[in-house]
């Protein structure tokens, strides 16, 4: 079989237009054994290459632009190109195609579209081969399963135009269309238009608005099919529009659950969904944020694994029931109690079904873990999966999330993991059961994407901005992150100080070395289960308020990235730069009084010393920073001393500057200093 690529694509100096595909003859997807097209004026590329015929009769390719041997430029990937062909080794495959770019209206081509609202579940077959063949290949995503897309033109074969006899086109790679005409019944030149046509009225309900396409006599030999492929179809239709519901899976509550709501219940969400033609169903973020088994671990944009469910969404009932019948008894009226409370009882929630999880594990982990359906699922998801184990394993051994603090463990080796993930080996039994409870997550999830799949719902997820700073990626992936910087935001009508979140900031500059691959990762992570997702904090991926260590408050932070501000600039506005009254906390006599009321002389005393300058203080070096006044009042929370602790945080911030976080002769304007005493304190 001879394949004939040909493809316009003004290319610079020195580059070069090559084709990759499923086929040996096309790389086997292998970059550095695509092949080759030529040129004779930077435009046009073409050649011809001999294959065998695979034996699926089907091949997948792209076209890439190729310098020094290297791509320098892909074409849109998102829908690869599919060729199904005949079996004829003889048989010869024009192609004459274009660049592919971004489509207009791309959310039309994910799999929110094409797998859920607009899905066709029951494809149509190949479009038959013929001896001479003319194979026309269309793109139209925005077409449900009760449509499809037809030719009608000039030829009989088409029609002669008469909508009533239009031909329709197999959607076997929808939202691409194809068919397959006998270029020996065509006399061209062929005229022709697509047209919408509603399978279950038998006729055809729109024709697409621009002039008739055409095709001039390609002059084709025998044996030989002519493929004109890239061709998008528009039509003049009302906007696609659908309604959703946002909720977290914890709020799913039903009459069957444990306390609180699972995936079990996801899927009872989805008929209700179906029920009230909702379109979407949005969930919170369902990553595990086990980190003290307190509620402090409920809030769910804190995770510690960017892979591993939280285990409290389990749905017990599709672990199976445990054999002994007065322990199922007891679970079944623990079970009552807990859902009959008003509010989800989070502690007693997850330490009910973590009994359950390690009597269940301990009847049916072992053929669960022998069985093939886990090892697939286990050599799919080991990366993650077994660092995700053993930090929660060493997390309750050492009763800290904190691995910095852990005897043992706290550098991230993988030799050391792979040696307590040995089967064999004491401490398996402690990992194993993750494994158990992950695996089980996974399949109860999926079943609830698939449900919602097959019903036209989009199940919608929700990616954090932030990995915690005691988690398994911080742990295990460090370089990626800048763990002496904590994200936030800065101040604004709602939250006066700005926020803290706590999380480290994303080094870009690493993670772009090796082409987003940990990003990357993570959304093809999420895509298994979610057809579409919300990214927590999206400028973050552009700008992020990222606030030092030593600060509890985000006044004291700055943009990253943001260009910070030399002496020279600084003084170039007629402020003449002076280091201790710009960049140390500004602590006068005379606004003491204002701020601690009648505990201003126990502040003198404990906290401030006063400077050689009359009546400037500044902060004792037991407590320069915020964070040694929060550790100083860690339990203390009577008003009194929330007062001071708040008051000495408003002292420590009241700057004019922040140095700049990787050059200190740069400074930033301490945002919002306007409304502070360091600001009324300058002259006009």
């Amino acid at each position: 079989m001879t394949l004939s690529f040909n493809i316009e694509y003004r290319t610079n100096w020195g580059e070069e237009v090559r084709v990759l595909g499923s086929i040996p003859e096309l790389g086997g997807n292998r970059f550095d054994e695509a092949f080759s097209l030529h040129t004779v004026d930077g435009i046009h590329w073409t050649a011809e290459l001999d294959i065998r015929v695979p034996e699926d009769k089907t091949i997948r390719y792209s076209y890439h632009i190729c310098k020094d041997g290297k791509p320098v430029r892909s074409e849109w990937n998102s829908l690869p190109r599919i060729l199904h062909v005949a079996d004829n080794p003889k048989k010869t495959y024009r192609i004459e195609e274009n660049w592919k770019n971004l489509p207009e209206q791309q959310y039309f081509y994910t799999s929110a579209f094409t797998e859920s609202l607009l899905a066709h579940h029951d494809r149509s077959a190949a479009p038959r081969s013929y001896k001479k063949g003319l194979l026309i290949k269309a793109y139209a995503p925005c077409i449900d399963s009760d449509h499809c897309l037809a030719l009608c033109g000039n030829q009989k074969t088409l029609g002669d135009w008469n909508p009533d006899k239009a031909v329709l086109m197999s959607d076997i790679d929808f939202p691409e269309w194809q068919i397959e005409l006998d270029a020996g019944k065509i006399s061209f030149p062929l005229e022709y238009k697509f047209v919408l046509y509603n399978k279950k009225e038998g006729r055809v309900v729109a024709w697409e608005d621009n002039p008739n396409r055409y095709v001039a006599n390609p002059q084709m030999e025998a044996n030989e099919t002519l493929v004109i492929g890239d061709r998008y179809v528009y039509f003049n239709l009302p906007a696609w529009k659908g309604s959703g519901v946002a909720v977290p899976v914890f709020s799913l509550r039903s009459e069957k659950s444990f306390g609180v709501g699972d995936f079990g219940d996801l899927k009872r969400m989805i008929d209700w969904a179906v029920a009230t033609h909702q379109k979407a169903v949005q969930i919170l973020p369902i990553n595990d944020t086990t980190m003290t088994h307190t509620w402090t671990d409920s809030y769910p944009y804190n995770s510690i694994s960017i892979y591993a469910f939280h285990p409290m969404y389990a749905d017990l009932k599709q672990l199976g029931k445990l054999k002994d019948k007065e322990q199922m008894a007891e679970f079944e009226k623990r079970r009552k109690e807990l859902n009959a409370l008003p509010t989800v009882d989070y502690e007693a929630v997850n330490k009910t079904k973590w009994d359950y999880f390690r009597l269940i594990f301990k009847q049916e982990g072992e053929k669960v873990l022998a069985s093939d359906t886990f090892r697939n699922f286990y050599e799919a998801n080991k990366e993650w999966l077994r660092p995700y184990a053993v930090f929660s394993y060493l997390r309750d051994a050492y009763k800290t999330p904190n691995f910095r603090e852990w005897p043992r463990y706290s550098t991230y080796d993988a030799a050391e993991i792979e040696t307590l993930c040995r089967p064999e080996a004491a401490d398996y039994p402690h990992i194993a059961i993750y494994y158990y409870i992950q695996f089980n997550l996974h399949l109860q999830l999926l079943a609830a994407t698939e449900h919602a799949r097959a019903n036209g719902v989009v199940l919608k997820g929700d990616i954090p901005i932030g990995i915690s700073r005691n988690s398994v990626e911080a742990w295990k992936e460090p370089h990626y992150f800048n763990l002496n910087g904590q994200a936030g935001a800065p101040p604004d009508d709602f939250s006066v100080n700005g926020q803290n979140w706590g999380f480290p900031t994303y080094n870009w500059d690493v993670m772009e070395k090796d082409g987003y691959a940990w990003w990357m990762k993570r959304f093809s992570k999420m895509a298994e289960y979610f057809d579409a997702y919300r990214i927590d904090h999206i400028l973050g991926f552009f700008r992020i308020w990222e606030i030092p260590m030593h600060a509890v408050h985000g006044l004291l932070g700055q943009f990253v990235p943001a260009l910070g501000m030399t002496r020279e600039e600084i003084e170039s506005y007629g402020l003449a730069f002076r280091e201790d009254l710009f960049l140390k906390p500004y602590i006068h006599e005379y606004f003491l009084e204002q701020m601690f009321g009648p505990h201003a002389d126990y502040v003198k005393q404990t906290f401030i010393e006063p400077t050689d300058v009359w009546e400037i203080y500044r902060m004792r070096p037991e407590f320069d920073t915020q964070r040694k006044v929060e550790a100083y009042f860690v339990g203390k929370t009577d008003a009194d001393s929330i007062w001071i602790r708040d008051g000495l945080y408003a002292l420590i911030s009241n700057v004019l500057f922040v140095p700049d976080r990787t050059d200190p002769y740069k400074y930033h304007p301490r945002i919002a200093v306007q409304h502070d005493y360091v600001y009324r304190a300058l002259n006009d």
